[in-house]
């Protein structure tokens, strides 16, 4: 993808211009007690830890379909958006510059999947550090009610018919996973306790079985019971089945997966786990 030169030139100096006007002062506090509220740093935020996953499973191709809007989410995440009340001014200045840098390397017309991987897998920490910098919360998007991630579920002809919230575990490997109707927010999917959900790893070549704890309660690990007349819409790997989940461990994992129900599935998806706290950041 070529982007046009002076569209390019056009924002790196906006992008200079505001920073030498906007006064980076002592990191003093905030201007006000107010929330701070940054939708441009937010919506970047979900962008920049897609493409991280998209590099981690070495995916050019996805990567460089969404190089357009990284650009353009990126570009609009500069001190003419940046908050009055950010936590720490001259630490989210100094970031600002980092983050730049990186966005500006995808304007690239030309460049070897090697160098477009370190790019994505760059983005989403600076994005993080300027997150807490500003002293806002790190909530992605698609986090879901359970703090796994919201995956669309599609029917044969295509549409979405639910959603599917899946938490991998960093720590022991070990999955959960809920299914809603429609979208996000939607009624619970409840199937019959005895249904089976398959997981699969086409790059791993593993496949792992998703069930009920049991028949009667199934609660989920916040103690929960999900079963409502003989169905739930909850289902765990690997459970009391003994199976070995010890490949899924590990903040870093990330794996290209498809998680298929009755007349459903996501489709290819990026799965990364939950991290957890102590043991790795949000």
């Amino acid at each position: 993808m070529k982007l046009p030169l002076e569209n390019f030139l056009r924002s790196a100096l906006l992008f200079v211009l505001a920073l030498l006007a906007t006064s980076c002062g002592e990191d003093a506090g905030r201007a006000d007690a107010g929330p701070v509220v940054w939708p441009e740093l937010a919506a970047f935020d979900e962008l920049a830890y897609r493409a991280e996953g998209l590099a981690k499973v070495k995916d050019s191709e996805s990567l460089l379909k969404q190089r357009a809007a990284l650009l353009e989410a990126g570009w609009a995440v500069s001190p003419v958006t940046m908050p009055e009340n950010v936590a720490k001014k001259r630490r989210v200045h100094h970031l600002l510059g980092d983050l730049s840098s990186l966005v500006n390397g995808f304007a690239t017309a030309e460049m070897s999947d090697e160098r477009l991987f370190a790019l994505a897998e760059g983005l989403h920490p600076v994005v993080e550090a300027l997150i807490e910098a500003a002293g806002m919360p790190h909530v992605h998007a698609n986090e879901g009610p359970n703090e796994g991630f919201l995956h669309p579920l599609f029917g044969p002809d295509g549409s979405q018919v639910g959603t599917a919230e899946i938490k991998l575990h960093d720590d022991a490997g070990d999955l959960e996973v809920w299914v809603t109707k429609g979208g996000h927010g939607g009624p619970a999917w409840d199937l019959p306790v005895e249904s089976r959900l398959k997981l699969s790893f086409p790059d791993l070549g593993k496949e792992v079985e998703l069930a009920v704890r049991d028949a009667t309660e199934n609660r989920d690990e916040a103690g929960t019971a999900t079963v409502r007349a003989g169905a739930t819409n909850y289902f765990v790997f690997p459970g009391e089945t003994g199976a070995d989940a010890s490949w899924l461990t590990g903040v870093d994992f990330a794996a290209k997966a498809e998680l298929v129900m009755e007349a459903a599935s996501t489709g290819s998806i990026v799965l990364r786990p939950h991290v957890h706290h102590g043991e790795g950041e949000e």
